[in-house]
């Protein structure tokens, strides 16, 4: 059975034949009646995946089941819209030069002479070439696709001391890599996502659990944790001592601009995380001796 909950990609893929990035905004006019496109969170390297819920959703449900009009199409893959039951994509911009469209027989002015296929095709005439008329997507969902554009730079965890951390001093924590500064995504209708560094997402690894730390990509106290209890029976990590494992993600604040404008786009996400990046952290207890 297939779920009504479906995942949608934001570019079609095909083969043997030359395929134009498919802008995301496209897709959701062709949502089925009754559903909504939704951000999902965990989006990994800085991406957005968006998927199908309908009314009554659930895991394990199969399309068509209460969901009153809504086609069992399934978004999964490369599809990018429905056509009835079918899930389709078509090659946007068309990959067929213009002076060989059928100009007398296009029924409007903005369809385009482009190359479709839809899967399960029963009837054998959803695929192959035909005029297609692109849906006109509005802000919000230009915002949306400006987001999923956003990429958060890669990284690696810094930590002072080098080597092992002591139990009770302060170990500092940074990310590597970054230069602090602002990304962008752009879309459709001149609409741009701008990430702030906003801070980091730090996990010791020794069950304290994830904290929030201010930004900061060098050597210094801006994250300090303090360590309470070594890392004895813990795993033996790469250098061969035992270590807890810390983690580590970006947080940017994101904002929406157009033309210069800011844009107040409800229903889209206004921070953006990284995926975790991962640091064996060996932690050593240190007992003094008090000498006569």
């Amino acid at each position: 059975m297939l779920s009504r909950r479906r995942r949608l990609v934001g570019a079609a893929v095909a083969v043997g034949l030359w395929v134009a990035a498919w802008p995301a905004g496209l897709a959701w006019a062709e949502t089925p009646p009754g559903c909504r496109l939704v951000p999902v969170a965990g989006h990994g390297e800085g991406g957005i995946r968006y998927e199908v819920v309908c009314p009554g959703d659930g895991d394990e449900t199969t399309p068509g089941d209460g969901g009153g009009d809504a086609p069992t199409c399934d978004l999964s893959g490369i599809a990018e819209y429905c056509i009835g039951a079918s899930a389709c994509w078509a090659n946007v911009p068309s990959a067929l030069p213009e002076d060989s469209w059928p100009w007398e027989s296009q029924p409007s002015p903005d369809a385009i002479y482009t190359y479709q296929s839809c899967t399960p095709d029963p009837t054998g005439t959803l695929t192959g070439w035909s005029w297609y008329t692109p849906p006109e997507i509005t802000v919000g969902q230009a915002a949306r696709q400006a987001y999923g554009a956003l990429r958060t730079p890669a990284f690696s965890i810094g930590m002072s001391p080098v080597r092992r951390a002591v139990v009770g001093l302060d170990t500092w924590f940074w990310a590597a890599g970054p230069d602090g500064g602002e990304i962008t995504g752009s879309a459709a209708l001149g609409v741009v996502a701008i990430g702030t560094p906003a801070s980091l997402e730090v996990d010791p690894g020794d069950g304290s659990g994830p904290r929030t730390c201010a930004w900061s990509v060098s050597d210094g106290p801006a994250c300090a944790v303090a360590y309470e209890r070594s890392s004895a029976g813990q795993p033996v990590g790469a250098d061969g001592l035992p270590a807890y494992t810390a983690r580590m993600r970006l947080v940017y604040d994101v904002r929406f601009t157009q033309g210069g404008t800011t844009l107040d786009v409800a229903g889209v996400p206004d921070t953006l995380t990284s995926g975790w990046q991962t640091l064996e952290v060996p932690v050593a207890e240190i007992e003094a001796v008090v000498a006569p």
